[in-house]
């Protein structure tokens, strides 16, 4: 247990709190390095935690601990009280993502409620969000790749580049025959680039993945589709997509809605070239990840 001592929060006063939004603030340097919602006693959790657990490695506990070692005390800020749940949810997730785009890290494990469907976002990624039409036909080979992990809504463009080129399990005849690669973020078109090569990932905790990266620019030829989006080609958790006959939507949905109709109970997966069928419940991921 930590010996600072706990400001216990007695029921009465909990009961008018209800939810509130909270901060934890290094008093050593007067920065906030976690942000946080809760009810009750959720304010004082972190520093039992981390006198609990002394010799964490985790950024938050790991600060916490810092700052006792020498003495002092991590100050803990209300931000706002008196809320609803949902509101909180999003008052929490206002206040980390204006830490996020003043350059301001935090020690959150988890950015927030919602984060990449609602929070930080630049003007084009907004406009996309609310209004992007469907992804119009592409008469070139082309695949798509999902950067969710990666992707935040106020990246620039070298990021996006960056984020969409690598590292993804594509197999000799996607590399050859590809002449477009599309990133892909919440089902909207991120980025459109021209294949020119493809290296393999040199990242240590790809070894032996057959991951591969490629080489490239912006397709110019390719700025319109930007901003438009391909939700029906991501229905499931997959990562990656190739049309090497090109990509033509109305065929897509088409084949995909024939298949099912006469499926019943199976799921059917279009990747472009062939239908993939699965039964429900399961998910391609591990076929549209690696083509050959």
């Amino acid at each position: 247990m930590s010996g600072r001592l706990v400001v216990h929060i007695p029921h009465e006063v909990a009961a008018q709190l209800r939810y509130y939004v909270y901060a934890l603030r290094d008093p050593r340097c007067g920065r906030i390095f976690y942000v946080g919602k809760g009810k009750g006693a959720r304010i004082n959790s972190h520093v039992i935690e981390a006198g609990n657990n002394p010799t964490s490695e985790r950024a938050k506990l790991r600060t916490i601990n810092e700052i006792e070692s020498e003495g002092r005390e991590v100050e803990l800020l209300f931000l706002r009280t008196e809320l609803g749940e949902s509101e909180a949810f999003a008052v929490e997730q206002a206040v980390i993502d204006a830490f996020l785009a003043d350059g301001h890290p935090l020690t959150n494990l988890v950015k927030g409620h919602d984060s990449g469907l609602l929070g930080l976002a630049a003007l084009p990624a907004v406009v996309a969000r609310y209004g992007a039409a469907p992804c119009p036909a592409i008469e070139a080979p082309v695949i798509m790749v999902k950067m969710q992990r990666g992707w935040r809504a106020d990246m620039n463009a070298k990021q996006v580049y960056d984020t969409t080129r690598g590292h993804w399990k594509v197999g000799p005849d996607v590399r050859a025959r590809a002449r477009y690669c599309l990133g892909i973020a919440h089902g909207v078109v991120r980025g459109a680039y021209r294949i020119d090569d493809w290296f393999e990932s040199e990242m240590e905790w790809d070894a032996g993945q057959n991951r591969w990266g490629f080489n490239g620019a912006g397709a110019v030829e390719l700025e319109h589709v930007v901003g438009t989006h391909v939700r029906e080609v991501f229905p499931n958790q997959v990562m990656y997509r190739k049309f090497l006959q090109g990509y033509r939507p109305e065929e897509w949905v088409l084949n995909s809605t024939r298949i099912v109709a006469g499926l019943g109970s199976i799921q059917v997966d279009r990747l472009g070239d062939a239908p993939l069928i699965a039964p429900m419940g399961t998910t391609p991921e591990s076929e549209s990840q690696s083509s050959s």
